[in-house]
């Protein structure tokens, strides 16, 4: 049975840090961090408040107005990077527990895959998003668990044993029942 407690454990800070200086040296594109909704509200804040205090500092408003419109474009700015800042944290805890989980499970955690295992497959789907694998070996048997584009657009997952290759629904590899899952498959 696969041990699933590092993708519910808190991480360890100090294992978290070595992880984090080690991001740039892991190997695989780099994932696509999804923008929070905060982050794209205060983006276009920022973009809206400029473009105003630009426009009124142009027309000779107020200096109290120019001076409201460059604190707001300010807040905006700060509120934005700290939204950055906080997705890109996520992510990388998220990197940290499924390579600790991979770890623990005797795996190897890639989080870009350059050549599929089996021709035909892509691993991208496109814009620059990676797509993830596991692969190594459960009691003494060659498995790789992923997901993958097809050339139609849709995404899928995939097993393969020694046996069988299987087409599945996705994987949301950051759930332990996803791995239950995945594991019922691979044992069937």
């Amino acid at each position: 049975m696969l041990d699933t407690a590092p993708l519910l454990s808190p991480a360890d800070p100090d294992e978290l840090r070595a992880y984090r200086r080690g991001c740039a040296r892991v190997s695989g594109p780099p994932v696509r961090v999804r923008p929070c909704l905060g982050g794209v509200s205060y983006t276009a804040l920022l973009t809206v408040s400029a473009a105003l205090t630009v426009a009124l500092a142009s027309a000779g408003a107020d200096a109290r107005l120019i001076a409201l419109g460059a604190a707001l474009s300010a807040g905006a700015a700060v509120g934005a990077l700290v939204c950055a800042r906080a997705t890109a944290a996520r992510t990388c805890l998220l990197e940290y527990r499924l390579a600790a989980f991979a770890a623990r499970n005797g795996l190897v955690y890639e989080r870009g895959a350059d050549e599929p295992s089996l021709p035909g497959l892509r691993f991208s789907d496109g814009g620059g998003r990676a797509l993830r694998r596991f692969r190594g070996e459960i009691a003494g048997a060659y498995v790789e668990a992923g997901n993958y584009r097809h050339a139609d657009g849709t995404v899928s997952g995939y097993l393969l044993t020694p046996s069988r290759m299987e087409i599945v629904d996705p994987f949301d590899f950051s759930s332990p029942a996803e791995w239950h899952r995945a594991w019922r498959l691979l044992s069937a």
